[in-house]
């Protein structure tokens, strides 16, 4: 969905709800309660407000957490896959350039078959996944000979690969994950709840209750939709690029050429 329709969607109905809470609300309390029930009202009203207030600004900071963690995933799996790349100069030719070539596959699986399927297939793109396979398996094929001289940068090229696998997985994980129902009924409910209570505090005119309600629900639809756009950091209205691994690509490129 659309950001933009997104937040019209929430924090317009939200307002909406809280305007026509008020002009219905008012009814009700004319007719059928106290001229006093404002004291009573009001005392639990911030009670509730303050409960719901720190809810939502818990999930809230849950939520973008999150979202900063997937942020951060991706931008350190591209941005080890660097220095792998160069790790394999450092090997015999023909290894190197054979590592190079799959490490590139992974790069452009990634960003033109894993990205537009992630939170749908949580094994991801096959492409990708075949070829971090392939780095495994050439690995373990590779000349003792070759090993034994070049046991250093091979023992940096699988650590550095390890992290990518490991970072992968992580991704992967964090593209299929969901903020749980029960946490989106109490931030809905809640905002549901306190805006009804809102509604029966009686004042002498409308026209400041209803601008006062409104801002109320304008506040919590605006939370309700930081919430709901950060939900999934790899399918939302706000999702994760791949450009870090485009970004990673290029430098690879720069690295071909000695840069």
């Amino acid at each position: 969905m659309n950001v933009w329709l997104m937040a019209a969607l929430i924090i317009g109905g939200t307002v909406l709800y809280a305007v026509l809470g008020v002009v219905f609300g008012r009814r009700l309390v004319r007719h059928y309660l106290g001229s006093s029930h404002n004291e009573v009202i009001i005392s639990l009203f911030g009670a509730a407000g303050v409960i719901y207030a720190v809810l939502l600004g818990f999930l809230v900071v849950v939520v973008w957490e999150a979202y900063d963690g997937a942020h951060h995933n991706l931008g350190q799996e591209a941005a080890t896959l660097v220095p792998l790349y160069r790790l394999t100069y450092g090997m015999e030719a023909k290894e190197g350039a054979q590592f190079r070539t799959l490490l590139r596959q992974y790069t452009k699986a990634v960003i033109n078959e894993e990205w537009p399927i992630l939170g749908e297939r949580r094994n991801g793109s096959d492409s990708a996944r075949h070829a971090i396979g392939k780095i495994d398996r050439m690995f373990a094929t590779m000349d003792r000979a070759t090993k034994i001289a070049d046991s250093q940068v091979d023992g940096e090229f699988l650590d550095l690969k390890s992290v990518v696998v490991s970072d992968r997985n992580m991704r992967l994980l964090k593209a299929t994950d969901t903020i749980p129902w029960v946490m989106w009924l109490g931030a809905a409910g809640g905002g549901v709840i306190v805006m009804l209570m809102s509604f029966v505090i009686y004042m002498e005119r409308i026209e400041p209750h209803i601008v006062m309600t409104a801002m109320l629900g304008l506040l919590i639809g605006l939370l309700l939709f930081i919430m709901a756009a950060l939900s999934n950091p790899f399918t939302g209205p706000l999702a994760l690029s791949a450009d870090h691994f485009r970004q990673a690509l290029a430098v690879m490129d720069d690295v071909d050429r000695g840069d």
